[in-house]
């Protein structure tokens, strides 16, 4: 194969991470993600990594990408700024979603299909669709399990996240806000009954020492796109700006996989161990979203004084939430073979 040498009009372009390099989707899919679009410009386009928070911290991803700090975020924290992106934030109305894959797919189509969320992200461009781990219901070995909304009544429980401490109180528990570092002694002290926590990282944390009750009820969850900045995007070339427009949807797929297996092997380790693992029914589902109407109607209302329509936007989500229930993808060749758990 003959390899063209990068030409003079080679370009090195900022990339700003808040995570460690160490973090998996650094490691497996935003690395092998930049390496594939310099090897399909012929190295026209080169990455300057500066991870962990070192060009930009979360809060200030969307601030950085609009000023020309940075040309590229992998995970842009726009959920810091939840008042700047109302509309897109509708994602995050209670227990909508089973898969991150499913998920994703709703984030893109929202985003190529309503208007309102496109101005959101002016000065902005995608170029994948993200939303992390669902936090998930992990109760403490001594205390029952929570199968209905009947048993969450009551409990005290633990959270480090605005949104956990909202659902806790929609639901009838007992609200609890615990800084993250905090969680793991306040379960060892059984201080608390359980916590809102994502599931894949849970055994990393460790706090699977106190937890043996999961209810897998697909809480809450933050919005974490990759985006590029408009500058950056309209300094490419047309071939340069189709190349990353060709694998938008790889990556939506890939950070949607690996967050799916992530879950899916934390939960296959904590069932091995003989911990109970409760999925809701349905018709148990249906009713833990009543109960959280009160979250809906505030996204409403908001809408209104925003001079959106958002019943139609709403009714939007649900229709492709419904498309891409159970969908399947295929693994694109640049994703290797090592990122599976």
């Amino acid at each position: 194969a003959l390899v063209i040498a990068p030409d003079a009009g080679a370009r090195e372009l900022k990339v700003g991470s808040y995570e460690p390099e160490s973090h998996y989707l650094v490691e497996f899919v935003y690395k092998p993600y930049l390496k594939e679009v310099t090897r399909r410009t012929n190295g026209e386009l080169t990455f300057k990594w500066f991870h962990g928070g070192t060009l930009v911290k979360a809060p200030q991803t969307v601030d950085g990408l609009k000023s020309g700090l940075v040309d590229l975020v992998v995970t842009t924290g726009i959920f810091t700024q939840e008042s700047l992106f109302p509309t897109t934030h509708v994602m995050t109305l209670p227990f909508q979603y089973d898969s991150t894959v499913e998920a994703n797919h709703v984030f893109q189509k929202m985003y190529h299909e309503l208007p309102e969320v496109q101005a959101e992200f002016e000065g902005l461009v995608p170029l994948g669709f993200h939303v992390s781990d669902f936090f998930n219901l992990h109760i403490h070995k001594d205390v029952d399990p929570v199968h209905t909304l009947e048993d969450l009544q009551k409990l005290e429980i633990g959270a480090f996240s605005k949104s956990g401490v909202t659902y806790s109180e929609l639901l009838g528990a007992t609200p609890r806000n615990i800084k993250l570092e905090d969680l793991y002694v306040s379960l060892q002290r059984k201080a608390i009954d359980g916590i809102w926590f994502p599931t894949a990282p849970l055994i990393k944390w460790k706090m699977t020492d106190h937890t043996s009750n999961h209810s897998l009820v697909g809480g809450p969850f933050v919005m974490i796109p990759m985006t590029m900045s408009q500058a950056t995007w309209d300094s490419l070339t047309d071939e340069q700006r189709g190349i990353f427009r060709s694998m938008e949807n790889e990556l939506t797929n890939f950070t949607g996989a690996i967050v799916d297996n992530r879950r899916g092997s934390s939960v296959a380790k904590m069932e091995g161990r003989g911990d109970t693992i409760i999925r809701l029914s349905p018709e148990e589902k249906a009713k833990w979203v009543a109960q959280t109407k009160p979250a809906y109607d505030a996204w409403l209302a908001l809408m209104e004084e925003k001079g959106n329509d958002g019943e139609a936007i709403l009714a939007k989500v649900r229709e492709f939430t419904a498309e891409f229930k159970g969908m399947d993808y295929t693994p694109a060749d640049w994703w290797g073979d090592n990122w599976q758990e």
